[in-house]
């Protein structure tokens, strides 16, 4: 796919902060890190690397409970403190992190205010993110059954930002269509 030649085409910086979420296997990692290469300034932050500085006491996210939840907002509040830290030096942050419902985008957004905020769903079937999970190396796939979490993102986020089934698209093609449409079609805080 060509990159479109338009106004919001790539090359030129989005404004405010993007955060790009789905379930695993989605393709976050790997297309955040290809819509930052086509900013021209630009910083990629990814949630799963925050919650590893937890060294010892992390609570996975998929585990009922406060002290998961407390996690999860923590790792949200450092995403948005270092976006902003980023936004206000003039780089275009995106965000790499499951945003699993209103709660936590509201939250984010608040956090992130008064940027402008982009929040992009890549949703393909849950059937194509387990294809995708269980093709990764070992050490990198997911353990748990996200099915639970599928159900409560389009539950809870249906309609909110732009939801992209990536299912027939590289990431190549992803990352080309984010970088052209995000600020038209994922804008949920301004």
């Amino acid at each position: 796919m060509a990159l479109p030649s338009n106004p919001d085409a790539a090359g030129g910086p989005l404004p405010g902060c993007l955060i790009i979420s789905g379930l695993p296997g989605a393709g976050k990692t790997t297309v955040s890190r290809l819509v930052a290469a086509r900013l021209p300034r630009s910083a990629r932050l990814d949630g799963d690397d925050v919650a590893n500085m937890i060294v010892n006491g992390r609570v996975r996210v998929d585990q009922p409970g406060e002290e998961s939840r407390r996690q999860l907002r923590l790792r949200a509040r450092n995403l948005c403190a270092l976006a902003a830290s980023f936004a206000r030096d003039g780089f275009t942050p995106v965000i790499d992190h499951v945003v699993p419902d209103r709660d936590v985008l509201a939250f984010m957004a608040g956090g992130l205010r008064p940027l402008p905020v982009m929040f992009v769903v890549l949703a393909p079937p849950l059937e194509v993110c387990r294809r995708r999970n269980l093709a990764r190396p070992a050490r990198e796939r997911v353990d748990f059954d996200f099915g639970p979490l599928d159900r409560s993102m389009r539950e809870e986020l249906d309609g909110t930002g732009w939801w992209l089934d990536t299912a027939a698209m590289t990431p190549e093609d992803t990352a080309d269509a984010i970088t052209a449409h995000a600020r038209r079609r994922a804008l949920v805080a301004a």
